[in-house]
């Protein structure tokens, strides 16, 4: 039994707090966290506490808070044998350098208190300062999923980038065409089969031979047509600056 200790009570704490204690090889022993009241209702039995000497021995301490408050709650925590990991994916394991045995444990996905996700689905990457943790950091990842894997910190800060673009703007896009229905007395549900059919599409082919539309084909009637329908002057922006690549892509492959 792998003997936890949480930090936080945000979307990756709440999401971990939930695979933790359900997990037979796993005990949550501790969360730490600055307000119980966050919980969800399907927590509120675990062990919580405001205090961090609170925190009982453990094997592996998980700093699941914001990245700007790592460091802070790092030098809160007193054990000396545990490993203590944050799981942010843009941050470097030096903010945790007053303990002798530190790591990361980044799950690389996007979490809400109201979703609760199939972690064998989730890719974890680990990373540790030395053997010791390695191991332990890859025996707790293969543990929650087959998808496990090590990585260095410039191949996390790498993919974490990437999964700002494919997650972070992808949905802001999303939210700019949402808008863009509603201005119009479109119902945005309408896109949603277009949404499910892109995505299926990427797990079996490489995105770009999968790209479609005018700008890929070097309609320029139907760009100009589009340009002449009122926006936003930000959704405007947008839809010139992706035009604007995927026509000089075109031209590249001509």
């Amino acid at each position: 039994m792998i003997r936890i200790g949480l930090i936080g009570t945000g979307n990756v704490a709440i999401a971990l707090a939930r695979e933790i204690r359900n997990h037979q090889t796993l005990s949550l022993v501790q969360l730490i966290g600055r307000d119980q009241n966050k919980l969800p209702n399907d927590l509120i039995d675990i062990p919580f506490s405001k205090q961090f000497n609170a925190l009982p021995t453990c094997d592996v301490v998980l700093i699941a808070v914001s990245d700007q408050a790592i460091q802070q709650v790092s030098s809160q925590i007193s054990l000396t044998d545990a490993v203590v990991a944050h799981t942010s994916g843009a941050s470097s394991v030096d903010l945790l350098s007053n303990h002798k045995h530190r790591g990361v444990f980044y799950p690389l996905q996007t979490f809400s208190k109201q979703q609760q996700l199939n972690w064998s689905e989730i890719p974890i990457l680990w990373e540790g300062n030395n053997t010791q943790v390695n191991e332990k950091l890859e025996t707790l990842s293969k543990l929650l999923s087959p998808l496990a894997t090590q990585t260095d910190e410039k191949q996390r800060l790498s993919m974490h980038l990437a999964a700002v673009v494919v997650n972070n703007f992808t949905n802001h896009l999303y939210a700019e065409a949402h808008s863009f229905c509603k201005s119009k007395h479109m119902n945005f549900d309408l896109l949603v089969p277009l949404i499910e059919e892109t995505t299926r599409k990427i797990k079996q082919l490489d995105p770009r031979k999968s790209q479609t539309g005018p700008a890929s084909r070097g309609d320029m009637q139907t760009i100009q047509r589009h340009k002449a329908v009122p926006m936003t002057e930000e959704l405007s922006d947008i839809y010139s600056l992706f035009t604007s690549q995927l026509l000089n892509r075109n031209n590249e492959n001509i």
